[in-house]
């Protein structure tokens, strides 16, 4: 059995190293809490900066976990991996990688990948999905999905608020306040879900 959609989709945007800071968000279905999705974050030497996302979650019969972590080079990403795991089974796994005959090569795994082809990408990556739990993303017009291995389009909706088009037609809602993401929130399926950052636990700002 799948896990419902509309938890990958709200859940596609996390990460995890040695971190210096976090902040916690909570999961929301429904009006119910189902986990928590935390946001660690390091910078290290020569400009070197590493983001992930780690996310548990359990609803109904399924109990989940969702990670991504981006590392970047002056401000270009070098390697991205995205993982998910139900009840204990990898159900896919997205590695994005530098390449010596392209720019990037971006590989799938687990159940729900296979015989997925590989990607080439020749284009620089400055922004993805994961980095929008980070920085508003004041006049950028695309970022990269860890988990599909694409650009999607975003497009500002209002101040502070911030629409990203997934490849699969799905639309996420990120909110901002001080330039710090506040909640993220999509409709799919008739299920609502929401990223909403508890405030009594957040160190990183």
């Amino acid at each position: 059995m799948r896990v419902p959609g509309f938890v990958i989709f709200g859940l596609s945007v996390l990460m995890m190293t040695a971190a210096r800071g976090q902040n916690v968000y909570d999961v929301i279905v429904a009006g119910r809490t189902i986990g928590s999705l935390k946001v660690f974050e390091e910078k290290g030497k020569d400009n070197i900066e590493t983001h992930r996302i780690e996310s548990a979650f359990k609803i109904m019969f399924y109990k989940g976990t969702y990670s991504t972590q981006t590392s970047y080079v002056q401000g270009k990403l070098v390697s991205a991996s995205c993982s998910h795991h139900v009840n204990g089974d990898l159900k896919e796994k997205t590695l994005t990688k530098s390449s010596t005959k392209s720019l990037y090569e971006v590989l799938f795994s687990g159940e729900d990948s296979e015989d997925k082809p590989s990607i080439v990408l020749n284009s620089p990556i400055n922004s993805t999905i994961t980095g929008l739990y980070y920085k508003e993303p004041v006049n950028i017009n695309e970022v990269y999905s860890e988990r599909y291995g694409k650009m999607c389009s975003i497009k500002k909706l209002s101040e502070g608020k911030y629409g990203v088009l997934l490849p699969d037609g799905k639309q996420g809602i990120y909110s901002y306040k001080n330039g710090l993401c506040r909640e993220v929130k999509t409709d799919l399926a008739g299920f609502k879900l929401r990223i909403v950052l508890n405030e009594g636990k957040n160190a990183l700002r």
